[in-house]
């Protein structure tokens, strides 16, 4: 679910969840800003898919008691629900980011469309956080990638 966007901005309030409920949360952002995926180690085997806020527009609804963090560093943390295991969303202070930061992971959000978002992919293995490449999202879900021509 989404509130109606911002004329000005096209920033919407998303709501968003882990699988079981327990870890709930809003972050308020505008896709057509752009998401990121890094390819780090545990971005890419939790296929892990974000948007970056200011830490103002995060708010942790429900789960901080079952919340857990992995981190290989103090730089960032993942965070991830204590029942069901998945990343929900993650923060830190990359400079080369902008400086402090959530990461909200868009597979968890409910109900959003983000087909045609742009998707920027970062090189976190080497820590050089250089971009590689960009390409709009195309949701395979969507019965447009289903339609035959």
């Amino acid at each position: 679910m989404t509130t109606a966007p911002s004329p000005s901005t096209g920033v919407r309030t998303y709501r968003g969840s882990c699988q079981c409920g327990a870890v709930r949360f809003e972050a308020d952002f505008n896709p057509s800003a752009g998401t990121t995926r890094c390819n780090c180690t545990i971005c890419t085997k939790t296929a892990w898919w974000s948007v970056h806020v200011k830490p103002e527009a995060f708010r942790l609804v429900a789960g901080q008691e079952v919340l857990r963090d992995f981190s290989r560093h103090e730089a960032i943390h993942a965070r991830f629900c204590g029942v069901c295991g998945i990343r929900v969303f993650g923060h830190g202070d990359i400079p080369e980011l902008g400086g402090a930061f959530y990461g909200v992971n868009l597979n968890c959000l409910d109900g959003a469309e983000l087909s045609g978002a742009p998707v920027r992919y970062l090189d976190g293995l080497h820590d050089t956080w250089a971009e590689l490449a960009v390409a709009p999202y195309v949701s395979p879900f969507s019965p447009a990638a289903h339609a035959r021509a």
